[in-house]
């Protein structure tokens, strides 16, 4: 194992932010003090940069580089990273990271989904049949601003979702997955029969 704590990288983190303009602090100054202590961090000033701040509205968009530690392990030859630290002293393994990004990742994923059936079963109701489309991106032309408010056309994996209907009333919806290809066993399907 070969500890890399006191040469330490630069990870940069890309926040999505709600700002609340508190006591007249600038932006960059409350995205700052939020990773400080995000999740019990205990970072100081010159861990934390914060630079390329995008407002729209009351959102903002921001690149936050942090400097911080990662022990590494060798494996078949070539160096891994096994974990990261997150605050002071406190180091967290890398597959217990992904693993929980990809579960939160699976439940937005599905709601998403559950958002478009809403829709396509609206359409159903008012045309007496499924949306006959030949891909999403036309589906989701169909479903928005109509029959939904709100769309969202990639699951949180980034992936376009994929829609095929068969016949007037069934059809199914689909996302990739994790790993992005289509047809393997980490792909998330609804079929309406």
């Amino acid at each position: 194992l070969c500890y890399i704590g006191r040469k330490m990288r630069r990870v940069v983190l890309f926040l999505m932010l709600v700002t609340t303009f508190s006591c007249g602090k600038s932006v960059e100054n409350q995205i700052r003090d939020q990773v400080k202590t995000f999740d019990r961090a205990s970072l100081n000033d010159r861990q934390i940069e914060v630079t390329n701040v995008q407002r729209l509205g009351d959102h903002a968009t921001a690149e936050v580089q942090i400097t911080t530690g990662v022990k590494m392990v060798k494996e078949n030859g070539k160096w891994v990273i096994e974990e990261f630290q997150i605050g002071n002293q406190h180091w967290e393994k890398v597959e217990h990271i992904a693993t929980l990004i990809n579960q939160k990742r699976r439940e937005t994923t599905l709601e998403l989904m559950n958002s478009i059936t809403e829709g396509i079963e609206r359409y159903t109701k008012l045309n007496l049949e499924i949306p006959q489309v030949l891909d999403f991106g036309e589906l989701a032309t169909i479903l928005f601003p109509h029959y939904q408010n709100k769309f969202t056309p990639i699951d949180a994996w980034a992936n376009s979702f994929s829609y095929r209907p068969s016949g007037a009333h069934q059809y199914e919806l689909r996302s990739l997955g994790p790993d992005g290809n289509f047809g393997t066993p980490d792909d998330l399907v609804v079929n309406v029969r």
